[in-house]
């Protein structure tokens, strides 16, 4: 009786383990307020300079859907330059879990001269369409934790 409770235990704790994305949608970490997030997608037609998804080291940007669909481990997210935010920062966004149900992971891997001299105040999310970044859900203020 005791090896059935004990095995079932352990089951329950793995399985809890495995789906730890799923069920902790909190964001702990520094947290920056009223931050104006907006939506920017990967340009395939920018054929003079194929900088139209890369980030600001030459990687593929990492698209929200990519990342709700299970094909990224992060997704892309541009801020101003001039905060000097090291490279692959990871950060998460209270609202954006709750909508979809599932703990976002945001890397901070690029920016652009919209983004120049705004501080924490905006921040750049990469979706994968045009039609994607009209989406109200990722065109709002959030509130943006560095974890």
């Amino acid at each position: 009786m005791y090896l059935i409770l004990f095995v079932l235990f352990n089951l329950i704790l793995s399985i809890n383990t495995l789906f730890d994305n799923e069920i902790n949608l909190e964001c702990k970490g520094k947290n920056i307020r009223n931050v104006t997030l907006t939506a920017y997608y990967p340009d395939y037609n920018d054929d003079e300079h194929d900088s139209g998804y890369l980030d600001i080291k030459g990687k593929n940007l990492r698209t929200l859907q990519d990342y709700l669909d299970n094909r990224a481990d992060f997704v892309t997210l541009a801020m101003d330059e001039n905060l000097d935010i090291p490279y692959g920062t990871r950060t998460c966004i209270p609202e954006l879990n709750l909508h979809f149900g599932h703990r976002i992971i945001l890397e901070v891997r690029d920016s652009s001269s919209d983004l120049k001299g705004s501080g924490y105040k905006r921040a750049d999310i990469c979706v994968r369409s045009e039609i994607d970044s009209y989406d109200i859900t990722v065109n709002k203020r959030v509130t943006l934790v560095f974890l």
